[in-house]
């Protein structure tokens, strides 16, 4: 016989919780993507550092809009991702930490 073993991995998730996950961070990519179409648009018309002029000056102009959104798409959506995946636990993590000290607190007199 074979002892059990007790709490041997993690517990199983509820099925479409990968799902949930893929939306969430989809969904933030997305409005990343849309403040960096707007900023990209916004930094061409307004030319800051004669950025268009020089792009309309080009040969290449299709390759360097193509890569100043491409960059700046990776950059704001990675933003996005990581302050939606920040701003997860904020409660969660309070609301355990209260619970211990509240529940689980051993007074030794030392207040």
């Amino acid at each position: 016989m074979m002892p059990e073993k007790l709490n041997a991995g993690p517990k199983p998730q509820k099925r479409g919780e990968e799902l949930k996950i893929i939306k969430f961070m989809l969904t933030h990519l997305m409005y990343g993507g849309v403040g960096s179409v707007v900023f990209g648009v916004l930094v061409l018309y307004f030319d800051i550092g004669g950025i268009w002029t020089l792009a309309s000056a080009s040969r290449d102009t299709l390759i360097f809009i193509f890569l100043l959104f491409f960059g700046m798409f990776i950059t704001f959506g990675g933003i996005s991702m990581g302050a939606g995946v920040m701003m997860l636990g904020g409660f969660s993590d309070n609301d355990d930490y209260d619970d211990e000290r509240r529940y689980n607190h051993k007074d030794d007199g030392a207040n």
